[in-house]
């Protein structure tokens, strides 16, 4: 076979192959063609419920609560030396209640008092307690006799009670902006990363929707898309690759990749690791499961350098690591981004 016949035989070959990868190409079955799917984390409500979200009502976020008790009725009488004094009380609360009462009463400038002992307050019950106010001189006495009419002031002391709303806590469940899309409810569509394409950014240069390709085009689809693979498999990078770097290496590769700069040496021992082009502060972990106790430390770093705004870098965060962002939020006003490395690779939501 001659050098032509070879040729002809090669060109014949490659359009075949790029007709058939052409043809085969369709909309990606995950996201029917839209480049989105709904978001997991929030089940596409744009919304995600945080345990420990915003201040609890019921203590006002002390952690310690402030039962509400009230007083229903009272009555007092002489009682040979002493005063009898008999208080009803309702608890509103849902958790039983201990607490004492203590009656006092004034006579010519002088005050007698008495205590009840320790007394249970159901949950959602009536109560009475009774009390003597004893220790009355005669003289005094005598006067309360000839007043007839006397008054006793009443007050309630209740042990502290660990708030049942929120465990102590002085936090409670809050509805936030989901922070896996933004309160869209929608997430890039992992598949054909949001190409709507089948194959994602290989095949999202070429025309699907039409039925028909001129042999030339294909062609050329065939050399960009042979050239684009070879260069995608030399470009790429995985999260692997990065979890092996040394750290200070990972961290350059990281501001490179945010367009940032590296932080000094004071700043460093703080726990910043570098800042953004606009000046917001950066820390870089290079693992996984990142939780709240790192953001709360960062949140301080942040304090010290009088920021409001950061970013945290990691492969992943932990479960408790949005409770962490919301209580740097409620407590110190700060706005901190969670960036995992995988959204840098990508380079779709690379942060300002």
């Amino acid at each position: 076979m001659n050098n032509k016949s070879l040729m002809d035989a090669f060109i014949v070959f490659l359009l075949c192959s790029a007709l058939s990868v052409a043809l085969t190409m369709a909309v990606c079955p995950r996201c029917d063609g839209t480049g989105e799917i709904e978001c997991p984390y929030c089940d596409g409500t744009g919304e995600r419920t945080v345990e420990e979200g915003a201040v609890c009502e019921h203590c006002d976020g002390s952690g310690t609560l402030n039962p509400l008790i009230i007083q229903k009725s009272r009555s007092s009488h002489l009682n040979d030396g002493k005063i009898s004094v008999q208080v009803g009380y309702e608890n509103e609360e849902s958790v039983n209640i201990f607490g004492t009462v203590t009656a006092a009463v004034e006579v010519e400038s002088k005050t007698y008092t008495g205590t009840s002992s320790r007394t249970l307050f159901p949950a959602n019950e009536n109560t009475q307690v009774s009390l003597t106010i004893s220790g009355i001189s005669s003289e005094d006495y005598k006067t309360l006799e000839e007043q007839q009419v006397f008054s006793t002031s009443i007050t309630l002391e209740t042990d502290d009670v660990p708030c049942p709303y929120c465990d102590g806590t002085g936090l409670a469940p809050a509805t936030i902006e989901c922070p896996h899309c933004d309160g869209t409810g929608y997430i890039e569509c992992p598949d054909c990363g949001g190409t709507g394409v089948e194959g994602g950014e290989q095949n999202e240069a070429l025309d699907i929707g039409g039925t028909t390709y001129g042999l030339v085009a294909v062609a050329v689809v065939a050399g960009v898309a042979i050239t684009a693979f070879v260069v995608v498999k030399k470009r790429g990078v995985k999260e692997e690759d990065l979890k092996k770097m040394p750290p200070s290496e990972f961290q350059n590769w990281v501001l490179k990749r945010m367009d940032g700069k590296s932080a000094s040496q004071s700043d460093v021992r703080m726990g910043i690791d570098g800042y953004t082009l606009g000046g917001q502060p950066v820390s870089i972990r290079q693992e996984d499961g990142v939780g709240r106790e790192v953001i709360e430390k960062f949140a301080a770093a942040m304090g010290r350098r009088n920021a409001k705004n950061g970013t945290l870098v990691a492969f992943s965060f932990g479960a408790d690591a949005i409770r962490g962002r919301v209580r740097a939020k409620m407590s110190y006003g700060f706005d901190l981004e969670m960036v995992t490395v995988r959204e840098l690779i990508e380079s779709r939501n690379r942060p300002l």
